[in-house]
């Protein structure tokens, strides 16, 4: 109102968010998130070139790699397929450890004839790796699992169902080490995406970081071993409960993964951990009478 006169004003589009985030930040601070935000980028490459080049990469081999990848909108499909004899052993190690017929008088797992059309290992290799000659899954078996030939043709399971792929060829090793970062990545960007929106639809992603001793290491591992394995044990048979069991299921058919794994790191700033309330609490007893 300008003497007692109402001036109209022109209409005008509807202005965006008045505090809308961009806005709000100031400028240097917006440069500065912009900066961690890039050196972030720039962090997540470095350690997958670094872990290529310690995975026996020549630098040249980086840089192949990196090219061929330039312009692909989806991963190719090669580690799986290399995973899938290794998950057919840890199959069959779970039915010999488990079902009744492998089983003897004390709930143990037999020491079984290695031929055989009964209850044998061959029967076992017959279900899970119907394509691998049995001398191949013997051999295996007895390299990656804690499984070990006997005298009189027979093999026996000696321990833990676990399949280790640490001694396997580098092509193996390296597919199993994608495998747990495409899950790991596929999770988190998951949870990006239906952050604040939908909690149900949110998968399990759980991290626990403590300091300790380096010289405790080892002990804790012993006490963390038989509590992991307990509970993939657990999660085994919560799967196996609810596998497909009509063609119908199995065509919509999904995979489900739990991945644990213990990481140690020396470097306590790379992994965020702040050693500073231990040291006030270590300065603190020093100093009580």
């Amino acid at each position: 109102m300008l003497n007692g006169v109402t001036r109209k004003r022109k209409a005008k589009t509807s202005p965006g968010p008045r505090y809308s985030q961009q806005r709000r930040l100031p400028r240097r601070r917006s440069q500065t998130e912009a900066q961690t935000h890039e050196d972030l980028g720039v962090e997540f490459c470095a350690l997958f070139r670094l872990a290529l080049l310690k995975l026996g990469f020549s630098a040249a081999g980086v840089e192949i790699a990196l090219r061929r990848s330039r312009g692909l909108t989806a991963a190719p499909r090669v580690s799986g397929p290399l995973m899938r004899d290794s998950m057919a052993l840890g199959a069959l190690l779970l039915e010999w450890s488990r079902e009744a017929p492998y089983l003897d008088a004390k709930g143990k797992p037999k020491v079984l004839d290695i031929q055989g059309s009964r209850v044998t290992f061959e029967s076992l290799v017959a279900k899970h790796l119907p394509a691998m000659p049995l001398k191949q899954a013997v051999r295996m078996a007895c390299d990656t699992a804690e499984v070990a030939r006997r005298p009189g043709n027979k093999i026996a399971l000696l321990g833990s169902i676990l399949v280790s792929v640490a001694q396997a060829n580098d092509n193996l090793y390296l597919a199993h080490a994608i495998q747990q970062v495409d899950q790991l990545l596929k999770t988190s960007l998951h949870n990006r995406r239906f952050a604040g929106k939908k909690r149900d639809k949110g998968r399990m992603e759980r991290m626990v970081t403590g300091i300790i001793s380096r010289a405790k290491y080892e002990s804790l591992m012993r006490e963390l071993r038989p509590q992991i394995y307990d509970l993939l044990q657990r999660v085994d048979s919560s799967v196996e409960r609810w596998q497909p069991t009509t063609a119908r299921e199995l065509a919509n058919a999904t995979a489900v993964s739990v991945v644990v794994f213990v990481a140690q790191e020396d470097d306590l700033e790379r992994i965020g951990a702040d050693p500073s309330p231990l040291r006030r609490q270590i300065s603190s007893r020093k100093r009580s009478p």
